[in-house]
């Protein structure tokens, strides 16, 4: 059997301190083969995911302040490719580790840097705390779906997103940047601020769209209310007594969707159902539950999602029916959930297709049968912990000459260490002139839809991939997923509509696969082998080809579940996020989209980067394979292990969580709220700082006696602690957006959002991409999200079709330029 190389077999990365973020971003190029070193500070508390976040590592106790130790690791820094520092403000120039420095011995040294805040900014040398971060990107204000509504105290969430996502967003900056030095043999220095890498999350949340239809408001309640009345509500929301936010929310409760959310069943547990605007989805949920002939005897239809207008009783809009038949929906499907325990429902529904799942804590996923069939959850050995459940590889990639390993466990050196590996090879030259984006000349394929998959196509045209999405003739999502999504995740791409089952459609496709480097999709095994888009299909057309798969419940080894279609909020209650949020009887979703969704597309973008990598290197083309799964638990990862003997699980959680205790908290002063981090030693120079009689017993009440800006003067001379206010994301939006921009220069600046004319008809304001911070370049908005079907004549033409041709494959309806579903680019 052929020996294969793993796709970043021979890369050298040096990872500096033990914080999460760029620990996660370690162990995301320690998956794929490369030759990692940790260094921890000496005497580090050993925890659980230390095992997890340390597979595949070479682990070192150094102490940076001890001269010899310190020469040691100099010496390990002038050998690597990557280095990626994350010891805290100031530390690694104080210890010659700053890419000025070490770029004076290692002139091709990738050096990524992950501060809490961007540089210059005003936040600058904020101790990066994740709670520092969360607060400040609205993460306690708007991630529960009501809150953007109704305002009031804000909520803590224990998931780590700054750290999980700037984790990722680390990783494919090391890897693009690294694929540009094989080019040009020049290394660069990278700036992945957590705030920034947070707010590629929040996009779909902190999005605004000028007038955007009601259909398209969250809920989708009458202007007058979402535009005059609920923003004077959130404003007031402390003065508004108990008996008014119940009736505030029982009048929310009633633009509900019966066909998403949670069901009790007669064993007393809960599904998730996510069967919304989808051509299948709904009637297939209503068929299961054997209420869909009932309710079109009493007066329902089944129409398109697209409908505009309409009587309120369209089976497949979910957002305009009438509280009637919404209500009347519910009625019915609460009672027949109730008939069958919840996994018999689960297996039900899934065999016909509709996204749902049994409501589980982590724990529970972590041992369900299923997810370790598919090696969603595997067992590494640990040398400390001994058997560690854990997730599977976030990503696997194969090829003729390429192979992700098997996951290996932590080893422990010390700073007498050297390199183990061999370099690769480097052909490129140094060039002094300026050079293209890392991506420019790459050809990518989008055939995804949603979220995941467009959001890792869009960070390939952000580093200058020529991308183009290919949309069926008639689409099965529903207009928010295809439409209003896609605004975010559609940015910079050209959009062709292809009819893949007919044989002039495949001819087509085929040609234009020829000339690609990437093509992407988020089908099911079983569809992709009907497209014609599988692997073995792709590589027969083209075997350098690097094709991407992201699934929903897919595996590292598929798994019974592999074949099942899903959605972020299913993911979301499969794994136990939403009863950490909640709890597992009353279970809360964690956002929309911004939780699974986007992670995991940006984990396949890091697959599609390293896979070009190993490629460059000359293994190949290769199949690049991740999912909702595999992005849901690296959202949480801190929570995702556990032994026969010792789990996680001791996080804050539930509705009323501020936090891990005194020294990490939600706190509320006189005037609005703030979060305190510190460490648990600070309290008592915290409490003298506020006029405590030492001991402290309550710092809450100190606090709250002060306004805001009074305890941040108080606490500014502890230097080891930082208190920061709450922040909405409408209060993101209006203090970081800039109108009608070309270009952003990113001195000084912190988050950055755009406002400008876009196809729909509607300004529209979205983040820009200031999560990647190459050098002193600036930012450039990508091109706006087409129509589907806008750019079909001119794809056509570069593929060489003459004119008479073209007008052939448009009578035969195989290409199209437009949906025939699609009266509006946002419908009324």
């Amino acid at each position: 059997m052929m020996m294969k190389d793993r796709p970043l077999e021979g890369v050298r990365v040096l990872n500096l301190g033990g914080v999460w973020a760029g620990r996660v971003a370690s162990m995301l190029l320690a998956d794929q083969g490369a030759e990692v070193i940790d260094l921890n500070a000496p005497n580090r508390e050993e925890k659980l995911p230390d095992a997890f976040l340390g597979r595949g590592k070479t682990v070192l106790s150094v102490d940076l302040k001890d001269a010899d130790e310190q020469r040691r690791i100099l010496g390990l820094a002038e050998q690597a490719d990557i280095i990626i520092d994350n010891l805290g403000a100031g530390r690694a120039t104080r210890f010659q580790l700053d890419y000025a420095s070490v770029r004076e011995r290692n002139g091709s040294v990738i050096y990524v840097s992950i501060p809490g805040f961007a540089t210059g900014s005003e936040f600058e040398g904020v101790a990066p705390f994740e709670g520092i971060v969360a607060a400040s990107v609205g993460v306690y204000t708007d991630i529960h779906a009501l809150g953007p509504v109704l305002g009031g105290r804000p909520i803590f969430s224990s998931v780590p997103m700054a750290s999980a996502y700037g984790g990722v967003h680390a990783a494919i900056a090391a890897t693009m940047a690294f694929l540009g030095r094989l080019n040009t043999n020049k290394g660069c220095h990278v700036e992945v601020p957590l705030a920034d890498a947070l707010m590629s999350a929040m996009a779909v949340l902190i999005m605004k769209v000028d007038g955007q239809p009601q259909r398209f408001d969250l809920p989708p309640i009458d202007k007058a209310m979402t535009e005059v009345a609920f923003p004077i509500i959130r404003e007031n929301s402390d003065d508004i007594s108990e008996a008014g936010h119940a009736a505030i929310k029982a009048y929310l409760a009633k633009f509900t969707r019966p066909q998403f959310g949670n069901y009790v069943c007669s064993d007393g547990k809960m599904v998730f159902i996510n069967a919304v605007d989808h051509v299948h989805h709904a009637r297939s949920c209503l068929q299961v539950l054997g209420i869909l002939n009932d309710l079109i005897a009493e007066g329902m239809i089944v129409g398109s999602p697209y409908e505009e207008g309409g009587d309120g009783n369209n089976i497949s809009y979910s957002a305009g029916l009438t509280h009637y038949w919404a209500g009347r929906m519910r009625t019915l499907m609460s009672q027949r959930f109730q008939t069958k325990p919840a996994h018999v429902w689960e297996n039900l529904l899934q065999e016909a297709g509709v996204p749902v799942t049994v409501v589980r804590t982590t724990e529970e996923w972590l041992n369900l049968p299923a997810a370790q069939a598919g090696g969603n959850v595997g067992a590494v050995e640990d040398k400390k912990f001994g058997s560690v459940r854990q997730p599977g590889r976030y990503v696997s990639i194969e090829g003729s000459a390429v192979q992700s390993g098997t996951l290996q466990p932590r080893e422990f050196g010390d700073s007498t260490l050297g390199w183990k590996s061999s370099r690769p090879a480097i052909d490129g030259t140094s060039k002094l002139e300026p050079q293209p984006k890392i991506l420019s000349g790459v050809r990518v394929l989008d055939l995804s839809n949603v979220i995941a998959g467009p959001a890792a196509c869009r960070v390939l045209a952000e580093f200058g991939a020529d991308v183009t999405r290919i949309d069926p003739p008639a689409p099965q999502a529903g207009p928010r997923m295809t439409m209003w999504f896609g605004i975010d995740v559609n940015q910079g791409k050209r959009s062709i509509i292809l009819d893949l089952k007919s044989a002039e459609g495949r001819e087509v496709f085929q040609d234009m696969v020829k000339e690609a480097d990437v093509v992407l999709h988020n089908f099911l095994d079983r569809s992709a082998d009907n497209l014609g888009i599988s692997d073995q299909e792709l590589r027969r057309i083209n075997p350098d080809i690097i094709s991407c798969q992201v699934s929903a419940w897919g595996g590292p080894q598929g798994g019974p579940f592999k074949d099942y279609p899903s959605f972020d909020p299913v993911l979301q209650a499969a794994t136990g996020i939403t009863a950490r949020y909640g709890t597992p009887e009353a279970p809360v979703l964690h956002g929309m989209a911004s939780c699974v969704d986007y992670i995991t597309g940006f984990t396949a973008a890091l697959g599609v980067a390293q896979a070009l990598v190993a490629r460059k290197l000359g293994r190949g083309g290769s199949y690049v394979r991740t999912s909702l799964s595999m992005g849901a638990q690296l959202v949480q990862f801190p929570f995702t292990v556990s032994t026969d003997t010792q789990a996680t699980g001791s996080e804050p959680s539930t509705q009323n969580a501020l936090g891990y205790g005194s020294h990490y908290r939600l706190y509320k002063a006189k005037d609005r709220w703030g979060f305190l981090a510190c460490r648990p030693a600070d309290l008592t120079e915290i409490g003298t700082l506020l006029g405590a009689v030492a001991p402290v017993e309550n710092l809450a009440e100190l606090i709250a006696g002060r306004t805001f800006e009074e305890v941040s003067e108080a606490l500014k001379d502890c230097k080891s602690a930082s208190f920061v206010a709450v922040t909405r994301l409408d209060e993101v939006r209006e203090a970081h957006t800039v109108i009608d921009a070309q270009h952003v220069n990113l001195n000084g600046v912190s988050l950055a959002m755009r406002e400008g004319d876009h196809p729909s008809g509607h300004r529209v304001s979205l983040p820009l991409p200031t999560w990647y911070r190459l050098g002193d370049q600036g930012v450039e908005p990508l091109t706006p999200a087409p129509s589907p079907g806008s750019h079909t004549r001119k794809v056509l033409r570069e593929l060489g079709r003459s004119d008479a041709e073209v007008r052939e494959l448009f009578a035969k309806k195989v290409v199209r330029e437009s949906w025939a579903a699609l009266k509006h680019y946002l419908p009324l």
